[in-house]
Parts: structure tokens; C-alpha cells; sequence
């Protein structure tokens, strides 16, 4: 993902669009303040988070994961959580929250060693039903019905909502992003934040080549307009 890209990704979200994600991941905040673009320039080989956001009592880093959780994987987010701790300008906690494709709700605790436990929160999607969501804002797209924000992020998380083992993730993003291209159009703003999700999870999970070039196309486009829409109303002092 290029730098424009990162730079852009989640420039303009709206409160509204963070709380419902919040309240997926089963946290509460009055205030929001995502700093994730500049913690992933530190190393990029090696340190990579999807998202930061600072909330009022802590900084929360969130995962999107498609494999079962190990101890490889449980080692590079503890490397997160204190690369994040070292550089926060604030005196909140770190915590992790990982959205899982491949399994249900649980906590994990990983033993750093006789004296420290790792321990994070895996949020699995097993109380959703994706497909059921996919014909929702199919109906409301052909019925040229405005999606609303948490239809629209509801429906970006679907490809992790599969956790059948001959789920195609990179199919199911192509669907995704198509809706949500086309539910656009019929829609008064922009829904940022579900754009901005499926930005990480092309980023992810896309390796075929040419459907990556379209998917990033495809989203760059939106993303774009998104990024000049919040150019101009900063220029306007709103």
C-alpha cells in the first residue's frame, strides 16, 4: 500500500462510523482519535497494525486476522502493543482486539515468560450471518435505497465473516467492494470507514495480481473523491 494510499485511508471518518465499530469490538468511547498512519512508518517490515485509535481511557490496536491465532502470530502483536506503548504521547493503556475469520470469540493468553502473560480478546463473527447481510443491501441497491453507514460497515466485514474452509476471501472482497461502489451512488455522503476497511483487507488477503489492480482502481477512485471532499471542507474552516 503506497504511502497516498496510508496517507488518506482514514482521513475523513466520521464519529458515527468509528462508534459503530467500537461497538462491534464491544468498546465505548465519547472520543475518538485514530492515529494509525504514523505508527505504520516506523518499520513496515516488521510492524504493520491495521488500525490505532486513542479512546478515552486507552489506545486500541485492531487486527483483522484469517488464520487461527499461533504463537508467531501472538508474538508480532505483542511487538505491536509495545511499539505503540514506546511511541504514544498519552498515559492510556494499550490494548489489542483482533477480528477473526477463523475463529469464534475467545481470549488468548501468551506466556512471554515466568513473569508476563500477553492477553488479548479474538472477536470471531459467529452471531452473523454474512450472507444474510449481502442480500439486505442487495434489496436496497436495487431498490436504489440509501445504505446507511452501519449497513455499509456491517457488509465490509463480511468476507470475515465465512469461516466455511472452502470460503474464496478474495471473491467474496470483489462482491463486497462492487456493493459498495454501487450503493455509493445512491448515497448522500460517502461511507468512509467501510471503504477504508476494505482498503486493509485487499491489502491482506488480495495476492491474485490482476484482481488486486482492479480492486485498488476500483477503491482508489471512491478514495480519492473521499480525500478531495475533506480537502475542501478543511479549506473552508468545517
Amino acid at each position: 500500500m503506497s504511502k497516498f494510499q496510508e496517507d488518506m485511508i482514514f482521513k475523513n471518518i466520521s464519529e458515527e462510523e468509528i462508534q459503530i465499530l467500537l461497538e462491534i469490538v464491544g468498546k465505548e468511547s465519547e472520543n475518538v482519535n485514530i492515529w494509525t498512519k504514523e505508527l505504520r512508518q516506523i518499520d513496515p517490515t516488521t510492524y504493520k497494525p491495521d488500525l490505532i485509535i486513542e479512546l478515552d481511557d486507552q489506545n486500541l490496536i485492531i487486527e483483522f486476522q484469517s488464520t487461527e491465532v499461533d504463537d508467531d502470530f501472538s508474538r508480532r502483536a505483542h511487538v505491536y502493543v509495545a511499539i505503540t506503548d514506546q511511541k504514544k504521547e498519552n498515559d492510556k493503556e494499550v490494548n489489542l482486539e483482533v477480528i477473526s475469520t477463523a475463529e469464534q470469540s475467545k481470549q488468548i493468553n501468551y506466556k512471554v515468560n515466568k513473569y508476563n502473560t500477553f492477553t488479548y480478546d479474538i472477536i470471531g463473527f459467529e452471531e452473523y450471518d454474512g450472507e444474510k447481510i449481502i442480500k439486505h443491501v442487495e434489496k436496497k441497491i436495487e431498490d436504489e435505497k440509501e445504505v446507511s453507514s452501519e449497513e455499509s460497515i456491517y457488509l465490509s466485514l463480511v468476507p470475515l465473516m465465512d469461516k466455511n474452509k472452502n470460503h474464496n476471501i478474495e471473491k467474496q472482497i470483489k462482491q463486497v467492494v462492487d456493493m459498495l461502489v454501487e450503493s455509493n451512488k445512491n448515497n448522500s455522503s460517502e461511507n468512509t470507514l467501510s471503504l477504508g476497511i476494505m482498503w486493509l483487507l485487499v491489502d491482506k488477503y488480495v495476492k491474485t495480481p490482476e484482481l488486486r489492480t482492479l480492486l485498488i482502481d476500483l477503491l482508489g477512485d471512491r478514495m480519492s473523491a473521499i480525500y478531495e471532499y475533506g480537502e475542501r471542507k478543511e479549506k473552508k474552516g468545517k
